[in-house]
């Protein structure tokens, strides 16, 4: 019987083969930066997100911008809820050559790239205009460049900006009130010593086990944007959210270096043409989406909503983005960050 991770590898090796006939049979014409007449291309693109999600919805919007921006020259497929593999398979098919576009936060990138999850450091970016200049800005240029350098792949926009907020299953209305409580973070060490930090206890859980771990007590609490709060039900586990605003989501669309340089020239300009705009689009529409939901979350029977005051917090987990922009080099990134905060 053949397990996820085959069945997955071979969806991957399928459509791979879908951009080897796409793209590898180019001719000298796209070569030399010409399309021959009636040439047409195939680009693979994916996330690990439910369909239907603001992140599936921009990547639907992209591929509907490529196809009008070429005149039906270049197709992507999407493949959402993890269809392709994880964010970081995903990551590694596309140094590899079968898949060309996907979404990947910044913490999945950082096992190629270390420095990358300066962006979703704890406490660090926390509104939407902080992480607006961050990402017009010489930070995304910066973190672009390492990241083409070191693995060939490189943001051609920016998806996110729902905010997270923390959960638990006992009440809570202050970080003083969770100093201690068993915390579901993701598998990373910046991620563990900030929420420790701040006085929580951080312990890894699978996402898929998060629900049942909440309603279990593997774990008191766990921290997520509100459309997915909702979407997972994690408030019927843990009902008392503090709103800690804690991150704005910043989430790189990347593209395989190669799978670009493939295109005739203009063909690469009118698709980072249309990723910039998917990328407008998907930051309006989740922002959107992940204020009303909280909203709604608040008005929801049995459920709490409580605003934190996450002052004290952002003092304690100071030394850890120091220490990691230190082993990363990128002190003068982190000061620059610091410096767009509104409370700098």
């Amino acid at each position: 019987m053949s397990t996820p991770f085959t069945r997955r590898h071979l969806l991957v090796t399928t459509t791979a083969s879908v951009l080897v006939l796409g793209l590898a049979a180019c001719s000298q014409d796209a070569i030399d930066g010409e399309a021959a007449e009636g040439e047409t291309f195939t680009l693979v693109a994916g996330h690990q997100l439910a369909a239907d999600t603001p992140f599936d919805e921009g990547l639907d919007h992209f591929a509907e911008l490529v196809e009008e921006y070429t005149d039906g020259q270049v197709t992507v497929e999407v493949h959402p809820n993890a269809e392709l593999g994880t964010e970081t398979e995903m990551f590694q098919a596309m140094q590899s050559g079968t898949m060309d576009v996907a979404i990947v936060a910044p913490g999945s990138i950082a096992e190629f790239v270390p420095e990358t999850s300066i962006l979703s450091m704890p406490f660090l970016v926390t509104t939407r205009e902080q992480r607006d200049a961050i990402i017009e800005g010489p930070i995304a240029e910066e973190l672009a460049g390492s990241m083409e350098e070191t693995a060939g792949i490189f943001p051609m926009t920016y998806f996110g900006g729902g905010i997270r907020q923390m959960f638990f299953t006992e009440p809570a209305q202050s970080l003083q009130d969770v100093e201690g409580r068993l915390f579901r973070v993701q598998p990373s060490e910046v991620l563990t010593d900030s929420f420790a930090a701040v006085g929580l206890e951080p312990t890894v859980v699978a996402y898929n086990e998060l629900y049942n771990g909440l309603q279990t007590g593997v774990v008191d609490g766990a921290e997520n944007e509100s459309v997915f709060i909702d979407s997972q039900k994690f408030y019927e586990p843990a009902p008392n959210i503090l709103v800690t605003n804690h991150e704005v989501t910043i989430r790189p669309l990347v593209v395989a270096r190669a799978s670009l340089d493939r295109l005739p020239e203009d063909v690469q300009e009118q698709v980072l043409q249309a990723a910039t705009e998917a990328g407008e689009f998907e930051r309006d529409l989740e922002a959107e989406t992940d204020d009303e939901i909280l909203q709604q979350l608040g008005e929801m029977e049995g459920v709490t909503l409580e605003e934190a005051d996450v002052s004290g917090a952002i003092d304690d987990v100071r030394p850890v983005w120091e220490e990691y922009a230190a082993q990363w080099g990128a002190e003068d990134m982190l000061q620059q960050i610091i410096d767009l905060r509104e409370d700098a």
